[in-house]
């Protein structure tokens, strides 16, 4: 399985498909309109997305132009260029007005038909993982674009606190939108999403990409803490072992990827007790009481464990909650009293 560093070399989108659908629309209706376009030269820009038509036609004398599609009568070939005679060839550029209304109206009809389509493949990648760089910054938006030039947007919202973002710099990111707005494609994406730290760990641990370690839940507070809880489908594979690897080694892209977020990664049980029991790690549980009914949890710690337990604004206690589904209340056996 690949590693994040491996990924950054991939990229996803294919700007040459989208304009393809275009080119292929124009030429349609070019063809009803005008016939055989042997005359006819089309020039698509698949940097700016600008279309060009030309057409050759040959220089008649006024009395006998049969065909407006491929003649021009020399009184208006020399208002366009001079010293031309009849039986030259003159380039002529169609504008867009000359090609009619109706015919503008249907090409406009067909696009959307198919660019809704094509919207459709986009929306497939949703959930999917891109490695993308930085085009600009508005507004505390980050704009971004890959080796397609898709247009790819990092709202406020969906930042890891405090991160900082430079014109140029390369970040991992999860598409977790996708917008379809005047015919054009807009991913909105996320680096706050649980399911962006997901993707990050599919790709950096191999065994959790083949299925052979499953996330059962992922809870997170960006920027600050996560809570992963996991299950191995192999009793010989220990799955926090193989998940931190050596001296955290399997984490540490990760962890500098999510701008030093910590990431606490405990066995998942179904034995309620012991759940709720790792779901506070790092600190240790003296003594356990709860409630089935209510869901609730009443965790006896000592002393030294209170801050470890509560965790910074309460983020370790918060998402142990999330974790289980049950509402903690931190004991301190010495002083018995609750911190929720």
């Amino acid at each position: 399985m690949c590693s994040l560093n491996w990924f950054k070399e991939k990229f996803f989108f294919n700007k040459k498909l989208f304009m393809s659908i275009i080119k292929k629309s124009f030429i349609f209706f070019l063809k009803k309109k005008y016939g055989k376009l042997k005359n006819y030269k089309i020039f698509f820009n698949y940097k700016n997305g600008e279309i060009e038509i030309w057409r050759d036609l040959k220089i008649v004398s006024d009395e006998i132009i049969k065909n407006f599609n491929k003649q021009i009568e020399i009184s208006k070939a020399i208002k366009i260029k001079k010293n031309l005679k009849i039986g030259d060839s003159l380039k002529e550029k169609i504008e867009y007005q000359q090609l009619g209304k109706k015919f503008l109206f249907y090409l406009k009809k067909d696009l959307f038909y198919k660019f809704k389509k094509f919207e459709q493949i986009f929306k497939k990648k949703i959930g999917e993982i891109i490695y993308a760089k930085v085009d600009y910054i508005m507004n505390d938006n980050i704009f971004f674009k890959n080796n397609e030039n898709n247009k790819m947007i990092l709202l406020k919202e969906e930042q890891i606190p405090n991160e900082k973002f430079k014109k140029g710099n390369s970040f991992f990111l999860l598409i977790k939108k996708v917008k379809f707005i005047k015919n054009k494609i807009y991913l909105l994406l996320s680096r706050k999403d649980k399911n962006f730290l997901k993707k990050l760990l599919e790709l950096e641990i191999p065994e959790i990409s083949n299925g052979l370690i499953i996330i059962k839940k992922i809870v997170r507070i960006a920027g600050e803490r996560s809570k992963i809880a996991i299950k191995s489908k192999n009793k010989t594979i220990d799955p926090i072992g193989t998940c931190v690897g050596l001296k955290g080694s399997k984490l540490k892209n990760i962890i500098k990827e999510i701008n030093n977020e910590i990431i606490d990664i405990i066995n998942y049980s179904s034995n309620i007790e012991l759940y709720l029991t790792r779901s506070i790690s790092p600190a240790k549980v003296a003594m356990i009481k709860i409630d089935r009914k209510k869901k609730l949890a009443f965790l006896s710690v000592n002393s030294e464990e209170i801050k470890k337990a509560i965790g910074n604004k309460k983020t370790n206690l918060r998402l142990a909650s999330k974790l289980t589904g049950y509402k903690i209340y931190i004991l301190n056996i010495k002083k018995k009293n609750y911190n929720e």
